[in-house]
């Protein structure tokens, strides 16, 4: 008689399990189905590579610095006469969507021309394309830039012709709080797809 009772119950104890697990299942699955999906090229979530350069006043920067946040991360060059421009654009008008929002944001941009780079040239870049004060744009010599542009797959070509003295593989990356890189943006972005995806991961 107790060994069938002992029986009855480790069978109710499995009953019980298995519906917990079911619960579980349907439960993941409705996190997933519900979590917004992000507009751009899909990344996974890849740890960033981090670094530790200087920006235009001399003040050191890490990417780390930034845990918490969420990172906009692009590749730039002040000379730049086309695709450069444009991003600091786009950016200009996503920082302006975002509002306050922007409190919770940090833009950073490498350099991807530490000839001409200047701290004199990156701050009149930054006012031009009024960024001043919202972008962290960070200089360094070839030997402290090259391993970053590697790390990131940003391929650079000095000299490559009289309009654009730098070619330069353009990525514009998005990092999560906890410093995974999320998301990438074409060079003709939407800033409204920016925005989406910057609210939609700071809400994670």
């Amino acid at each position: 008689m107790m060994v069938k009772k002992q029986m009855n119950l480790q069978g109710e104890d499995s009953v019980r399990i298995g519906k917990i697990s079911l619960l579980l299942c349907a439960l993941i699955l409705v996190m997933t189905a519900c979590a917004p999906k992000l507009r751009g090229i899909d990344l996974g979530k890849d740890r960033s590579p981090d670094f530790r350069l200087n920006d235009a006043r001399g003040e050191s920067v890490a990417l780390s610095d930034y845990r918490g946040k969420v990172v906009v991360l692009s590749f730039l060059y002040t000379n730049c006469l086309d695709e450069c421009p444009l991003i600091a654009s786009k950016l200009r008008s996503v920082a302006n969507q975002l509002g306050d929002s922007m409190k919770q944001v940090a833009y950073v941009a490498v350099s991807v021309d530490p000839e001409y780079d200047t701290p004199a040239a990156v701050q009149e870049f930054l006012q031009v394309h009024n960024l001043d004060g919202k972008m962290r744009y960070l200089i360094g010599t070839k030997e402290q830039l090259e391993p970053i542009w590697k790390a990131y797959y940003v391929g650079t070509l000095s000299n490559a012709s009289s309009v654009n003295p730098v070619a330069h593989t353009t990525r514009t990356l998005i990092i999560d709080k906890q410093g995974n890189q999320r998301i990438e943006l074409g060079t003709i972005f939407d800033p409204a797809d920016a925005v989406y995806n910057v609210r939609a991961l700071l809400a994670e």
